[in-house]
């Protein structure tokens, strides 16, 4: 009877909290026209999203997570809408991916070709701390305001990279991996002391593309020569009168200061920020092309996000379905795939290629659209798309693969843990972390790392149309930029969203002027139709809201 009323007030304060809901949405809900006269705001002070997947309760009270497709492709549609006055953009010391910054520049100085003006205002771009990607966005608008208080880091690039072997050595761990091949990294973490010569060419190499790549964007946008940029960058930081006594800003002034000079240009207008401006605009109609998000390191099952380090996970359950849903709709003309992942399961990966074929054996074409990393098995689920789009500053490639175990017995020894064992069948023990491989368990494992090594390879070859010599030549599990792997064959076009969908018009016929139409799949549901539909366990865990504890 108590189990019985407990499931009882358990039922009401579901349908209270549905009701209390569904009236602040309502209540709160903002109204959506837009005014004839507006300038829109840009605020990229927290950096760019890759994909807003979206926290449920972000809809509630009226905050859009926006991501760099919403900031591209608004762009474009507000240099057409003549009610869009101008743009004003609020920086500040965000650490944002080489290919974000890219993508935003490009669409920035696409929209001033209407003649809009745009401002760009910063209370400080990095101070002591480096800021590179945040001020090269900066530039890309026509006007870069600076409080005099503030500061600006363009202090050049760097990497530094932990390794832990020494620790793992003191704790009586020792790492069994393997890797192919010798490009791969990943494991020095867990077994080197410091880069090895192939670790540190191909970081460097990296590290140095993207370095010319981010001062021929400063030059371009600032109209400035490389020498100068190179030679800022060597004087860096600065307080805000050194940036605009070298160049490096325009003005000097307050917020109000500064909006209120872009008033004088623009004459009187509402500011409208960027996630309203969007809510409030009707698309047009046009070819239907499904959209499908590979956003996260890539495992098996379902997809998943965590609210609390908004961080997200490819699975690939998920992703096969959406490509399942968008060939089993007839209105879908195309798949634009957009990948952002460092990797993770081979055969999750591989499952995600599988839907990609899929889609291509129904006659719909995929273009893959790459973001800041497409790597490993981020490349793999790329390698038969019909066409691959990345940005120049993009981490790509990375083919290759590694596994292991850490054999942890004299750890445990060293806490006064003992273990004993009992093993049924000759390799009950192969993945044991109490001890190594065997000569036979190491053999087997070899054995599987070529064989996964070399399905990697067959793929890029096949899919990319190289010869298997040359696919070898450019894997070893190195990762390349996106101009690096263009230049290796690796990527047929350079840019973000707006090239890709160019490819998608072209693979269908489509005029440049045709319109297309992104769907999103799997059709992302909102508020109100998770709590129709009683999705209360996931809109608990997606909101940070704990269960109530079992008794």
């Amino acid at each position: 009877m108590l189990r019985f009323a407990g499931h009882i007030l358990k039922w009401i304060g579901g349908i209270t909290c549905v009701i209390i809901i569904l009236i602040l949405f309502v209540v709160f809900k903002s109204d959506e026209s837009l005014p004839d006269r507006m300038i829109l705001e840009i605020d990229l002070r927290s950096g760019i999203a890759e994909h807003a997947s979206g926290h449920p309760l972000a809809e509630l009270w009226g905050k859009k997570t926006l991501d760099i497709k919403d900031y591209v492709l608004a762009l474009e549609r507000s240099a057409l809408d003549d009610r869009v006055l101008g743009i004003w953009a609020r920086l500040g010391s965000a650490q944002m991916s080489l290919a974000h910054v890219q993508e935003m520049s490009e669409a920035v100085s696409a929209f001033q070709k209407s003649g809009k003006p745009t401002v760009a205002f910063a209370e400080t771009i990095g101070g002591l701390m480096p800021a590179n990607g945040s001020y090269t966005v900066a530039t890309a608008f026509e006007d870069l305001r600076l409080q005099p208080s503030g500061d600006v880091g363009l202090v050049g690039l760097a990497i530094e990279h932990p390794f832990i072997k020494g620790t793992l050595d003191t704790l009586g761990i020792r790492p069994a991996f393997g890797v192919r091949e010798n490009y791969k990294n990943a494991p020095n973490l867990f077994t080197e002391s410091g880069f090895t010569p192939d670790h540190r060419e191909a970081t460097r190499s990296l590290l140095t593309d993207q370095f010319d790549q981010m001062i021929s964007a400063i030059s371009r946008q600032r109209a400035v020569s490389e020498e100068q940029v190179r030679s800022w960058i060597d004087g860096g930081p600065y307080s805000a009168q050194s940036a605009l006594g070298v160049g490096l800003v325009d003005e000097l002034s307050y917020t109000d200061e500064a909006y209120a000079d872009l008033l004088m240009k623009t004459g009187p207008g509402k500011k409208i920020s960027f996630g309203d401006y969007i809510d409030a605009s009707e698309e047009g109609g046009g070819t239907r092309v499904a959209l499908i998000y590979a956003s996260g390191p890539i495992g098996s099952g379902k997809s998943k996000y965590d609210p609390v380090s908004e961080s997200q996970s490819v699975g690939s359950d998920t992703v096969t379905d959406a490509f399942l849903a968008a060939t089993e709709d007839s209105e879908v003309k195309a798949i634009l795939f957009r990948v952002d992942s460092p990797g993770g399961s081979y055969v999750a990966s591989d499952a995600i290629w599988h839907g990609t074929r899929l889609a291509q054996a129904k006659g719909i074409p995929v273009v893959v659209s790459m973001g800041s990393t497409a790597a490993s098995g981020g490349y793999l689920v790329s390698t038969h798309a019909d066409r691959i789009v990345a940005q120049p500053g993009t981490i790509t490639g990375s083919i290759g693969v590694y596994s292991g175990k850490f054999v942890t017995r004299d750890f445990w020894s060293k806490l006064g843990v003992t273990w004993d064992e009992i093993y049924l069948g000759k390799r009950a023990g192969l993945v044991s972390s109490l001890s190594d491989f065997s000569p036979d368990g190491r053999s087997l494992f070899e054995d599987q790392l070529d064989r996964v090594y070399d399905a990697f390879v067959s793929q890029v070859s096949d899919g990319r149309a190289l010869d298997r010599e040359r696919a070898l030549e450019i894997a070893k599990g190195r990762v390349w930029t996106g101009q690096q792997a263009k230049d290796r064959g690796l990527v047929d076009r350079l840019g973000g969203y707006k090239v890709a969908l160019r490819e998608v018009r072209d693979l269908l016929g489509l005029s440049e002027d045709q319109e297309v139409v992104l769907a999103i799949y799997p059709k992302p549901k909102d508020l109100a139709d998770r709590i129709l539909e009683g999705d209360w366990e996931n809109l608990r865990a997606e909101s940070g809201i704990a269960s109530s504890p079992s008794l």
